[in-house]
């Protein structure tokens, strides 16, 4: 009996071991997952903001390849190029073209640089013997000949339209951006994100950047996995800094850089000794729990699956919902054209009879614009020709079968009869009572007239005059062919309008009209007479540009077109300014068909509104990759809120006399299955875009709400969480207010526990929309004062709060603080890194308080914990 005891204890004591042993295989394979996904994230940011850089380069490499030969050897014609182009560069990073000598002729940033040599860096003796075969290289990292700044090249080789070497263009990364961006993007200290040169050295590393920079790896395990296979994981001991950890890593795909993301594994040997101690001590109460967790496991294990059956099928059920509601919007958009683009009289009314609508063929056949026909019956548009009895025996007809098909005298404006064509149709609501009545009408009297109004209006656009979208594509073939006959490039030009959507919300559709028309003149003003303008629709229009002898005609094409469209626009007794945002592709080098050019040339614009909008671009293959990469984006955002991947963290804001934490601003975060945790930068832009922000919006808002309740009962009833409101959630009518209110109603929760962050942009929207903040409810802080127009709105808003940031000059905070509290508004700091910072803010009188030096965003458990240990003293 004792021998079998003794089996059993052995027997238990091994199961235990191995258990533990597999709970910390398990943990170090979480941490593994973890890098995996945290690697993929920053190779993404990687990749864009080389990309981006890149496309710069290839704009001037292809404005430098059209050059005449004379002006292609000018040092002035390049200074000039680059240095008109210097608005579209950031600190980061900057243009040099250097002559084939390996000397600097031309810089966006000035003359320091130029009559420098740059003959024996690597990125610029690759492209003298073509050895990168006429490819984006990067270069090691280096200190800047000239700057002194920690450095690493981007290059291109430039050609003239012969094919002969005329330099290259460099483009030097400052490498402090990534040491910014990988520091903000740790969300712990034990992980280290680091960017390696495929030749061996660290371009950028947190932390340890200083000792880091330039240094060689190639001795080291990183290299000995990347001979192997381009990504995976391993485990090994920092060279850096000496500290055991997971290290996962990524080749970028067709670049020569490493992306390494480590996680120290020091808590996971911690843990697992731990558990040798504690399993020995609790082996006896193991044994006598196994049955009951067996027996807990199996009913927990059937309850996920019922749980992931209901998920699966309310997914099912979801999609096809979407999928329907797509379907729907596609049919109304093609209704909405086919009524406004018919080549028939169209008018509907209710049913009582009076218009409701009309369409453009409808006001050109009877003369009246459609606002002077809404509200009228439309029995009084009949002739006197018509007697009572032909109306009774329509209305009798329209009632007995839904419809009537006739002829009828209309009289226009003019007083003119006219016999027109008429089908009046019933349309009825879900009771089978009539609802509303559509009537078609055509004018048999002119049937010539007539048939030239439906051609112009299936060809031109009816505001501005311009070729419409078929008239376009028409004139496009055309070009096409004329290019194959003569062998002469065409280019594609796509022109899409900045602001133009705030220009009809605050000025109204009519003022918008006005501002195409004129927009319509000045594009005909700055093309040839051969060449095509269009309108496709919207704010949307392109130009085609036919037989190019000098290929630089299009550059300057384009620069014109941004000229005029940054010209202030008269529109009556308002002025408006907008800009352009201009895609370029040729015909036949980046496409062999129309549907690709067009493709080319809106993805071309699309790079270029989203690099600062007001510049032109010419297409580039990498930017279909970009498009694929934001529609997965999308995608995926679309489950987000469903699958309950968004998350909350919270940054304290400290009263700066008390010391107390006395608020706190709810931050939100994406947890992506693939690419981990992605801050507010890396999505907010596409879910505002894509429609989705109102609905995060109201996530964001419905979770801080349930946590102030709980944190008011621990801490102070008087305790606040910030949320920040998005300009696009006060668009189309859309702003959620008064059902956030009810929300706090259900809560019973005060309006004044939730303070809303708002912008001075944001502000101007609403002051020229119907929609309002509601002051006496919850409380409005207005963030980033003193970037813009805010001063505007202190009086015109009851602001309670603004935010100031000390990296704006203490001076400056200082003055904000003082007239701030004249207007009995609050101020709350932003940003506080350093101790100096703190101390004259709250010498100032700041009333509070918020930054990385305080407290940085954090988890809702950490700061309730924090809160508690705040009110400890009080409660004993």
């Amino acid at each position: 009996m004792i021998t079998g005891l003794l089996s059993m204890a052995v027997l238990a004591i091994a199961v235990v071991v191995n258990q533990f042993r597999t709970a910390h295989l398990e943990r170090e394979h979480s941490i593994q997952m973890q890098t995996e996904h945290y690697v993929k994230a920053v190779e993404a940011h990687v990749t864009y903001s080389i990309q981006s850089v890149d496309l710069s380069l290839i704009g001037f490499a292809n404005a430098i390849k059209v050059m005449p030969a004379k002006q292609s050897r000018s040092p002035e014609t390049m200074t000039e190029l680059l240095s008109s182009r210097e608005s579209s560069f950031n600190s980061d990073y900057w243009i040099t073209f250097i002559d084939p000598k390996g000397n600097a002729v031309a810089a966006s940033i000035g003359n320091s640089v130029i009559g420098a040599s740059y003959a024996d860096r690597d990125y610029f003796k690759v492209h003298v013997n073509n050895d990168a075969h006429g490819k984006l290289f990067i270069g090691a990292p280096s200190i800047g000949r000239v700057s002194k700044k920690k450095l690493f090249f981007l290059s291109r080789r430039v050609e003239n339209a012969k094919g002969e070497f005329i330099g290259v263009v460099a483009a030097p990364l400052n490498v402090d951006r990534y040491v910014r961006v990988f520091e903000n993007s740790r969300l712990d200290s034990d992980v280290s994100i680091a960017l390696i040169h495929a030749g061996g050295k660290v371009i950028a590393r947190v932390p340890n950047f200083e000792k880091a920079f330039a240094r060689d790896m190639r001795a080291t395990p990183l290299f000995d996995n990347v001979s192997k296979a381009p990504s995976g994981s391993f485990k090994s001991v920092s060279v850096i800094d000496n500290l055991s950890r997971i290290f996962s890593y990524r080749v970028i795909n067709g670049l020569p850089l490493i992306v390494v993301v480590g996680n120290n594994d020091a808590e996971t040997t911690r843990l697992l000794q731990q558990n040798y101690l504690v399993g020995g001590a609790g082996l006896a109460m193991l044994l006598l729990l196994m049955l009951g967790a067996g027996h807990f496991f199996l009913r927990t294990y059937r309850r996920q699956e019922e749980r992931e059956h209901r998920y699966r099928a309310l997914y099912s059920a979801s999609h096809d919902m979407e999928r329907q509601l797509r379907a729907n919007e596609e049919s109304m958009k093609q209704a909405s054209l086919l009524f406004q683009n018919s080549g028939e009289g169209m008018m509907v009314t209710d049913a009582q009879g009076l218009i409701l609508t009309v369409n453009p063929a409808f006001s050109m056949l009877s003369g009246y614009a459609e606002k002077e026909l809404i509200g009228r019956h439309a029995q009084t548009l009949a002739s006197s020709r018509n007697d009572q009895e032909f109306f009774d025996r329509l209305v009798e007809g329209v009632n007995e079968t839904g419809h009537w098909k006739g002829e009828i005298w209309h009289r226009n404006k003019d007083d003119e009869e006219l016999l027109v064509a008429m089908v009046i149709n019933t349309v009825y609501d879900e009771h089978g009572k009539p609802f509303r009545y559509v009537a078609l009408m055509s004018d048999i009297t002119q049937k010539k007239a007539s048939e030239e109004i439906i051609w112009r209006q299936a060809n031109f656009d009816t505001l501005t005059g311009l070729p419409n979208r078929r008239m376009f594509h028409e004139h496009l073939r055309k070009e096409m062919k004329k290019t194959d006959r003569s062998q002469l490039p065409m280019a594609l030009v796509f022109v899409d309008l900045d602001y133009f959507k705030e220009i009809n919300d605050t000025l109204g559709h009519d003022i918008g009209d006005l501002l195409l028309k004129e927009v319509a003149t000045r594009l005909l003003s700055c093309v040839r007479s051969t060449d095509t303008v269009a309108r496709l629709g919207g704010d949307e229009f392109t130009v085609i540009i036919g037989e190019l002898r000098n290929p630089g005609d299009v550059m300057r094409t384009a620069q014109e077109i941004l000229q005029q469209m940054s010209r202030p626009f008269q529109l009556g007794d308002n002025i408006a300014h907008i800009s352009g945002s201009i895609g370029i592709t040729l015909y036949p080098e980046d496409g062999a068909d129309a549907e690709t050019l067009i493709k080319n040339a809106d993805q071309a614009m699309y790079t270029a509104k989203q690099q600062g909008r007001n510049r032109f671009n010419y297409f580039a293959p990498f930017m279909q990759e970009s498009t694929h990469a934001r529609i997965n984006l999308v995608n995926d955002l679309r489950q987000a809120v469903s699958h309950n991947q968004l998350r909350l963290m919270y940054q304290p804001i400290i009263d700066l006399t008390s010391g107390a934490i006395v608020k706190a601003e709810a931050l939100v975060r994406w947890q992506h299955p693939l690419r981990g945790l992605l801050s507010p930068a890396d999505f907010i832009t596409v879910a505002e875009s894509s429609g989705m922000m109102i609905g995060i919006g109201d996530w964001v808002f419905q979770q801080a709400a349930r946590q102030a309740r709980q944190w008011q009962a621990i801490a102070s009833p008087a305790f606040q969480i910030c949320v920040n409101k998005s300009a696009s959630q006060f668009r189309d009518d859309s702003s959620n207010y008064q059902q956030w209110l009810d929300f706090l109603h259900e809560l019973q929760l005060k309006p004044k526990s939730i303070v809303v962050e708002v912008t001075d942009k944001l502000l101007l929207d609403v002051a020229n929309s119907n929609i309002g903040l509601g002051h006496e409810h919850m409380q409005i802080c207005l963030d980033d004062f003193g970037t813009g127009c805010a001063l505007t709105f202190l009086k015109r808003f009851r602001v309670d709060y603004i935010k100031i940031n000390p990296a704006d000059g203490l001076l400056i905070c200082e003055a904000m603080i003082a007239m701030a509290h004249k207007l009995n508004i609050k101020v709350i700091a932003e940003g506080i890194e350093t101790p100096q910072q703190l101390s004259a803010l709250t010498a100032a009188g700041c009333d509070f308080g918020q930054g990385y030096l305080l407290s940085k965003p954090i988890l809702a458990e950490e700061l309730q914990e924090k809160l508690q240990k705040q009110v400890e003293p009080v409660n004993k």
